[in-house]
């Protein structure tokens, strides 16, 4: 079997080694992954996004196993979905008791949908009522849709740096050289119709600028929506609290609705998600990934008024179309009730030991590259973190190349070597499955790592 790499001969003594052993410790990942190549496009999906092809096989708490029975300490965590940990007891056995004993899927409405919606309502003190859909993407463009019949405006302000789902007003860039305090909006990727741009305004993060903007063009903005902490550029300080503060002062005073995209932070920052950490009430909230408990959800929640359209299609000029064959389906709905249930009732656990832990791991890597005067940072918003390869302050996505320095690459195949997985996106997530020791270890393996690319002359 040919290896998957390919040796230029411009590599680094370590940068050859590291490709030698994964090559060899990785034999049927490599050749599944090689016959399903023909059958999956992957690396089309961020999931799929990885250094080295990496098919797992089995999880257990904060860890993962490939196909080669490689282990691996998680801090991809099902894309954040699983804060808990894998396999979970509670979590498992509500699983195992739908498949079992209740089905899978009915197509019909189920019981666990009221639970599991009262649990989210208790939670944000913003939602009045709650529909589910299947994924973060699909939240966020019923959000989208709903904003634009109850207001009867159509253009959407979002953030440089944002990513909203994989539909085509999720997605987009500020043109590289268009100002910083006024952006240009770029559609991102092909097949995304060109007037897409001529309905989102594009406004700069962590400026005041924004709020001008807001105000210049309200009688067109339908609604503005932000991540609370941007899953490219994570941040957690007063800043960012008063920014968020100000943001929904402005929108309600010009009369646009406030949407807070919460799919990441949502039962990560709080029970509550950012809105109980901030203090904020948002018009609209989205949510997906931890709300299911692993399995594939999405929600939207907000105002009574707001809501109410999902209801009104064929009552109501402004009611809208939603639905999906398994939109609430009764697996999800049963783990989702357990995971949030565990949420709400060991809140007093969860997110200290979370907050503690991602702390830990970003200031044990910082301090060593500062101490090796290394251009590497962590930003973590929490127990959501992110390594860059980078020494400058980094306030917004015009801070960030869009290709990746040749030490980033590296690092992260030395680091997939000795055991630690991140996702292809480097956007990492501490798990309520992961200790201190795990932590310790992750610090260590990530200075020998840092260590291997410098030596190799990339840092």
């Amino acid at each position: 079997m040919a290896a998957a790499f390919a040796d230029t001969g411009t590599l680094g003594t370590n940068g050859r080694a590291v490709r030698a052993s994964l090559d060899a410790k990785n034999t049927r990942s490599r050749e599944l992954s090689s016959r399903t190549g023909e059958l999956m496009n992957m690396g089309s999906a961020a999931s799929l996004e990885m250094p080295f092809p990496v098919l797992i096989e089995n999880s257990d708490g904060p860890f993962l196993w490939d196909a080669d029975g490689n282990k691996y300490i998680d801090y991809q965590i099902g894309f954040g979905a699983m804060v808990l940990g894998h396999k979970h007891p509670a979590v498992q056995s509500a699983i195992e008791d739908q498949v079992h004993h209740r089905g899978w899927h009915f197509g019909l409405h189920n019981p666990n949908q009221v639970p599991l919606a009262e649990l989210l309502i208790k939670a944000d003190n913003g939602v009045e009522r709650v529909i589910f859909c299947n994924t973060g993407t699909e939240a966020t463009m019923y959000a989208i849709r709903a904003a634009r019949a109850f207001t009867g405006k159509w253009k959407l302000g979002v953030f440089d740096g944002f990513y909203h789902g994989a539909h085509d007003y999720g997605i987009g860039l500020a043109v590289p050289d268009s100002p910083r305090e006024r952006p240009t909006y770029m559609t991102m990727g092909a097949g995304v119709l060109p007037a897409i741009a001529d309905h989102q305004l594009m406004l700069p993060y962590r400026s005041d600028a924004a709020f001008d903007l807001i105000r210049q063009h309200k009688e067109e903005l339908a609604m503005v929506m932000i991540e609370p902490a941007q899953s490219s550029n994570p941040h957690m300080n007063d800043e960012i609290h008063d920014f968020l503060h100000e943001l929904a002062d402005v929108c309600r005073a010009n009369d646009v609705l406030f949407m807070m995209d919460e799919v990441i932070t949502g039962f990560r920052f709080a029970y509550g998600g950012a809105q109980e950490r901030y203090g904020l009430t948002p018009d609209l909230a989205t949510y997906g990934k931890i709300l299911g408990g692993g399995l594939p959800v999405g929600a939207v929640g907000g105002r009574a008024d707001i809501m109410a359209l999902f209801n009104a299609l064929g009552s109501d000029p402004r009611g809208i179309m939603s639905g999906g064959t398994f939109s609430g389906n009764p697996l999800t709905m049963a783990a989702g009730v357990a995971q949030i249930g565990y949420l709400d009732t060991h809140r007093a656990q969860v997110y200290p030991h979370l907050y503690r832990l991602g702390e830990k791991l970003a200031t044990g890597i910082n301090e060593y590259a500062r101490s090796k005067n290394m251009a590497v940072q962590v930003l973590n918003a929490g127990p959501m973190f992110q390594i860059y390869f980078k020494g400058d302050e980094i306030r917004s996505s015009r801070d960030l190349n869009l290709t990746k320095p040749p030490a980033e690459t590296e690092f992260y195949l030395h680091l997939l070597d000795q055991g630690v997985l991140v996702p292809g996106t480097r956007r990492s997530f501490v798990s309520y499955a992961h200790t201190d020791e795990l932590i310790d270890q992750t610090i260590d393996i990530v200075r020998t790592c840092l260590d291997l690319v410098r030596e190799d002359g990339l840092i």
